[in-house]
């Protein structure tokens, strides 16, 4: 047994020879930063597949919120074309009402100005042989028309500038 020893221990290498103990420390030196860049490289790659998660997450709520966005602006526009076309509406009804005022005016106005004619002529008793050029002018009537119809134009300028700024205010978005 002593020959077997003796073989098996010139098998073996010397262990105190420092150049095997430096391949060993070597080896060993080796092996930990091998192991520790792997641990480095699936941490990486599990902060990268975070990183891609997070991104998602960040361009879908991106995407929902401009989508919220962009319907409350749709809601709001056809709100504005809403209000606006129901403001036209609104002018027109006030132009058709402000027209039929006019009209009626008109009326009232020739009516009391062949009243003020009838009462101002000399003559009341209506002759069949009278022209137009017999009858005298009558100042007044004349004064009284020219007023009327420039009170009517201003007043019909002004119900038109009002029923303007009511359309824009009517109309204006919100």
């Amino acid at each position: 047994m002593d020959a077997l020893v003796e073989v098996v221990v010139m098998a073996l290498p010397d262990i105190r020879t420092p150049l095997l103990w430096l391949l060993g420390v070597g080896l060993v030196a080796a092996l930990g930063v091998a192991g520790i860049e792997r641990t480095r490289a699936a941490g990486a790659r599990a902060d990268a597949a975070t990183a891609r998660k997070d991104l998602a997450n960040y361009k879908l709520s991106v995407s929902e919120t401009s989508r919220v966005l962009q319907a409350a602006n749709d809601s709001k526009a056809a709100e504005n074309r809403t209000r606006q076309l129901e403001a036209l509406n609104a002018a027109r009804i006030r132009e058709t009402l402000a027209a039929r005022a006019a009209d009626d005016l008109r009326l009232e106005r020739d009516r009391l100005l062949d009243a003020v004619r009838f009462a101002s002529r000399r003559d009341r008793v209506p002759s069949a042989a009278a022209t137009a050029q017999a009858q005298p002018a009558d100042p007044l009537a004349d004064v009284l028309g020219q007023c009327t119809a420039e009170v009517q134009e201003l007043a019909g300028a002004a119900d038109a500038h009002a029923s303007d700024v009511e359309t824009l205010t009517e109309g204006w978005p919100r």
